[in-house]
Formats: C-alpha cells, structure tokens, sequence
C-alpha cells in the first residue's frame, strides 16, 4: 500500500511523557487505514527535528491530540493546537487521563480512552473517517435522536454544568444516533464522580429496558444460580454506570448470569472499572 500524501495524513500531538501509549494509539490508528504522521516513526536521521514539525504541522490533514496533565502543560502540544485551529484543520482530542480540558477544545468532542483501549480507538475512526466524509460502519445517521430526548439530556445536563450544557448536548447529539449513546457522550464532560452518579441516575430511564421488554422478563426474582436477586443488579448497576457510562447494565446481567453469589459479582465488575476507580466502586457497592 502506497505511503498517504503529506495532505491525507494525521498528526500526532502529544507530551513526551505519554509516548508508550500515544504510540500504541498511533499504531493501532495505522492498522486500521488511518494515515497518521509521528514523529518517531517519520522524521527521517538528517531531517532537523523542529522544521519537521512545523512542516508536518502545516501539511496534515488535521490532528490527533492526546490529552492528558503532562501534554495540557506542554507548550509544544499548545502551539500545534492553536495552528491547526487557526488554519482550520480537524482536531480530535484522545484523553488518557483524567483533566481540565483548555479552553480551545472544551467545546470538541473528546474520545476518552481512560475507560478501554479498543473501544477509543474505534471511536477515533469512526470520527476521522466522518470528518472524511465516509463511514466507518453501517450505523443510523447521527442527528436524528428523539427530540425528547435532547431535551431532557440538556435539562439534564444544564442542572449539572450551567448553561453551556445546552451547546455541549446538542454537538454530541450530532454525533449520536440513540439516547443511550448521547448520554455516554455527555458523561465524558461530567468531571465530579457525585455529579456522574446524579446524571446517571437521572438517565436511567431513558437507558433501561423497555415496558415490553420487562414483561418478557422471567418472573424470577432470582436471575442467577449465585441468588443474585434483580434488586441486588439494579442496585450494581446505578453505581457501576457513574464510572463505565450506559453500557452498565449490560456488563452487570451479562456477568451476573455466571456469578456464582453476590460478593463474586461484585468483584466482577470491579475488574471492568478502571483500576484508579476500583477501591471506591468496591466502597460503595459493599457498603464501606
């Protein structure tokens, strides 16, 4: 396959404390057909290193910037920033690890890796080949939501974040084609755990299954051989969605249909949390 054009190519931002897992990001980017330009790999010996840069800069197609402290306090990252801003080139944000976002990207959709690596990087294809005006994958076009329910996402949101959840909510909403896809979305711009866990519980409804669905239910209020009742997986599932979002109840019946009791559920999902949050999930669902 033929090397992509200076033009056609991505460009990797980030601090060089972050290059084990911006790298990894870039080859997994580069395996999946996105054209990406890293310095590591595309500055040649007798290149000098700084022109490269700038050259790169100025020629890309846009750039993948990965967030975290160290690259939200490095001046380079900046720099790149605001030239790809200035000459209108797409900038896709990459966070992994939590931050304040700076100001020139709060309003840009943020991919957040901090919660599974493959799934990140899908997201991030799927947006540059969006960007690109092609498709990813066979989907229902985004925008096309429930107005309903835009505007309880943004009641929603507006009572946790201010105002400007109104303009958060509907860019995400352009980018998403079910509720429970939209609310993921806005649980990336929700910082404080209290505030998730609000927001989630606020969503649930909309994410929960449907009346008819219910009535298919079993009857049972015993759902596994470990007698984990349906209370003790609702109950699991309003806590483990403050840190994994709307996919929750999914993970939670999926691991409970093989549990073999309750304590063993619990450290299940534990597992699936990111490592930073697991003592604190493991607080709240066991009472501690």
């Amino acid at each position: 396959m033929p090397e992509a054009a200076a033009t056609e190519r991505y460009f990797l931002s980030y601090s060089r404390s972050d290059e084990h897992l911006a790298l990894r990001i870039a080859k997994a980017l580069r395996s999946r057909g996105v054209a990406m330009w890293v310095d590591q790999f595309d500055i040649r010996p007798s290149e000098h290193w700084d022109r490269a840069i700038e050259r790169a800069v100025r020629d890309c197609r846009g750039l993948v910037v990965i967030i975290s402290p160290r690259s939200v306090a490095s001046d380079n990252v900046a720099d790149e920033i605001s030239y790809a801003i200035e000459h209108r080139k797409s900038v896709l944000p990459i966070m992994i690890e939590k931050c304040s976002l700076p100001l020139r990207i709060t309003r840009m959709h943020v991919v957040d890796a901090t919660t599974g690596f493959d799934r990140a990087v899908d997201q991030c294809v799927a947006e540059l080949r969006r960007a690109d005006g092609t498709s990813a994958v066979e989907r229902s076009a985004p925008g096309q939501l429930d107005p309903r329910d835009i505007a309880t996402a943004k009641q929603h949101l507006t009572s946790i974040v201010g105002p400007i959840g109104d303009i958060i909510v509907d860019k995400a909403a352009a980018r998403s084609s079910t509720a429970s896809e939209l609310n993921s979305l806005l649980m990336q711009h929700i910082d404080n755990s209290a505030d998730r866990a609000s927001f989630a519980r606020l969503t649930a409804k909309s994410n929960s299954p449907s009346a008819d669905a219910k009535e298919l239910a079993p009857s049972d209020t015993h759902i596994s051989g470990g007698g984990i009742s349906e209370a003790d997986i609702e109950s699991l599932v309003e806590t483990l969605t403050i840190y994994l979002g709307p996919i929750a109840p999914i993970l939670a019946r999926r691991e409970g249909e093989t549990a073999g009791s309750l304590e063993d559920l619990r450290l299940r999902l534990a597992a699936l949390v990111p490592e930073r949050d697991r003592s604190d999930f493991l607080r709240r669902v066991q009472g501690g």
